[in-house]
């Protein structure tokens, strides 16, 4: 969970996001924005086409009521000239009686007493009818009336289409005719070949005429109520309906000579039809775009982000000490001047760091030089008290081995040359060192010497041992009687690496209060009575500090002791063989 929440945060998972939903934002808003476009053309386009259709279907049904009203009139003109008996109207429909055919199914008159004249004694009207169309013609002058639809008892499914025959100002009668609404039904709803959109025709009551409905009776019926409610409030051009969970889009003409209305409406899938066949290429087209965002979105944040991850990776490198380290990148962009930068960066704080090297190397050879200053004064101090005890104790003969001692300790430890020496010549002046102490406490104490051979061509800084052998002799063991006192050094070498040589004596011990701050330099040393100030703790804090200052602070002396049970010093430093000396 860990390193999820550490990936959440990382520039690459948020770039990946950023140029991911830029992307499919992309590809969305073009779908989209297509989709409504294809929608909008289509359902135009098929606007389009049923207004063509309706223009055709009104053009026709004109033409029709244009070829039933000439003759009509033309009739009805003929028969205001008669005396209006029954052979001579019957005369004159016989000679027109295919005026309007192929839609008529018979003409006939009516006279003003609901008498009916016509060839073929087919037409049965009831009184209302007869009613109505008397009503209509005192009470307007229109030359053309129409009735219906109604079912005939003998002619089926008809409508009337009447014109009032006039002798001066007086109504002669009626002159009728009844059209075949099937046969008209089947011409106009024939012009729209479309197998989806439905046509219908209705009259000044609102009532359909003519139909040609191509859905279901449940879709009908809830979409009837909206068209003549929209009919009602005298709409005109497309109007969206609804039935239940389906839009349909109507397409409203206006009225006619005789105030008929035609509209004409389609569902609205069957217009998005092409698109709703193009569904499962449209899902794999949008599958295929995400994953195409995806892969691109991927290599974009990788690409950006490869070089920052390398130079973090570098920088985590170079952290850890490795200031060899360089960026190096190909590219020729922004990331390429920031490594550059960078790089740059680390040339200047690797001169910096070499600056600071040889100031500190320069540093430790002055500190040293004066530490080794130290040393030499108070080990000739030392000695000249040991030559000065013999010629207390008229021990004349001794001195000239003594000086002989001497010279060659003082050759030693005070010639010219290289800060580091092998631990045999080590020993080798200890030895001397030994010796001159000896004649100086009368041998009260023996030091035995136990080194591993492998460890005499090890480099150790000159006069270690003997500031470390001069405290034993003086704090621990100066006290004792003759033979009681007892030092051991010894030497080992741990994993081929390092060097641990130990000065272990039977003396006083040091207390604990003094053992706390004996090699730290901001701890004072009590000075001794009679001896040089800061004598008893000089020679090993001089020690401690020169092996510090030239191998490392890992290295130098460590002090066990306890009042009564002697000390051991031990001295630790690395296992430096050959030619090497400070200089390295």
């Amino acid at each position: 969970m860990k390193k999820l929440l550490l990936y959440l945060h990382k520039i690459r998972f948020k770039m990946f996001v950023i140029i991911l939903a830029c992307m499919l934002t992309v590809a969305l808003s073009i779908s989209l924005i297509a989709y409504r476009y294809i929608t909008d053309l289509l359902t135009e386009k098929q606007m389009s086409q049923m207004k063509s259709y309706a223009d055709r279907q009104f053009e026709q049904l004109e033409r029709i009521m244009s070829d039933i009203r000439a003759p009509l009139g033309q009739l009805a003109g003929k028969l205001a000239e008669t005396d209006q008996s029954s052979e001579a109207v019957k005369g004159v429909l016989r000679m027109y009686q295919y005026s309007v055919y192929p839609f008529s199914r018979g003409m006939y008159f009516i006279a003003p007493d609901y008498s009916i004249y016509e060839t073929a004694q087919t037409t049965v009207l009831p009184d209302a009818l007869m009613n109505q169309l008397f009503a209509g013609a005192r009470s307007s002058w229109t030359s053309l009336q129409t009735y219906g639809p109604y079912q005939s008892e003998n002619k089926g499914l008809v409508l009337t289409i009447a014109v009032t025959v006039y002798r001066g100002m007086d109504v002669q009668g009626i002159l009728a005719a009844d059209i075949d609404l099937l046969a008209i039904n089947e011409l106009i709803t024939g012009m729209n070949p479309s197998p989806t959109t439905s046509t219908l025709l209705f009259n000044r009551d609102l009532q359909p005429i003519l139909s040609s409905v191509k859905v279901r009776q449940d879709e009908y019926s809830g979409l009837f109520p909206q068209i003549q409610s929209f009919l009602l409030h005298n709409a005109d051009g497309v109007l969206p309906l609804y039935n239940d969970h389906e839009e349909f889009v109507a397409l409203f003409g206006g009225p006619n000579s005789q105030g008929w209305r035609l509209v004409s409406f389609v569902d609205k899938q069957d217009i998005l039809a092409p698109v709703t066949r193009l569904r499962y290429y449209a899902i794999y087209l949008v599958l295929f775009f995400i994953l195409l965002s995806l892969i691109l979105s991927f290599l974009l944040a990788r690409y950006i982000d490869g070089p920052i991850s390398g130079l973090i990776l570098q920088m985590r490198r170079i952290q850890k000490g490795n200031l060899g380290l360089r960026v190096q990148l190909k590219r020729k962009d922004e990331f390429r001047t920031l490594a550059d930068s960078f790089n740059i960066m680390l040339d200047h704080i690797g001169e910096l760091i070499d600056d600071k090297l040889r100031t500190e190397k320069l540093k430790k050879q002055y500190e040293f030089r004066a530490l080794q200053a130290q040393i030499n004064p108070h080990f000739l101090y030392n000695t000249l008290n040991s030559i000065n005890a013999l010629v207390d104790l008229k021990r004349t003969d001794e001195i000239a081995k003594v000086l002989h001692a001497l010279v060659n300790l003082l050759e030693y430890s005070m010639g010219k040359g290289e800060a580091l020496t092998s631990l045999e010549k080590e020993l080798e002046g200890l030895r001397h060192y030994l010796y001159l102490q000896q004649i100086r406490y009368q041998h009260k104490f023996e030091v035995s010497i136990d080194v591993d051979e492998a460890l005499l061509d090890c480099k150790i800084m000159k006069l270690t041992l003997q500031p470390i052998l001069e405290n034993a002799i003086f704090h621990g063991i100066r006290d004792k009687r003759r033979g009681e006192g007892h030092i051991t050094v010894r030497g080992r070498l741990f994993n081929s690496r390092l060097v641990q040589l130990s000065v272990e004596d039977n003396g006083t011990g040091i207390a604990p209060e003094r053992l706390a701050g004996l090699l730290d330099p901001l701890t004072p040393p009590p000075a001794a009575a009679g001896d040089i100030p800061h004598y008893s703790s000089m020679g090993l804090r001089n020690v401690h500090e020169r092996l510090q200052l030239h191998f490392g602070e890992a290295y130098g002396l460590k002090i066990e002791s306890a009042e009564g049970a002697g000390t051991i010093i031990n001295i630790t430093f690395p296992a430096v063989r050959g030619e090497q000396t400070d200089e390295q």
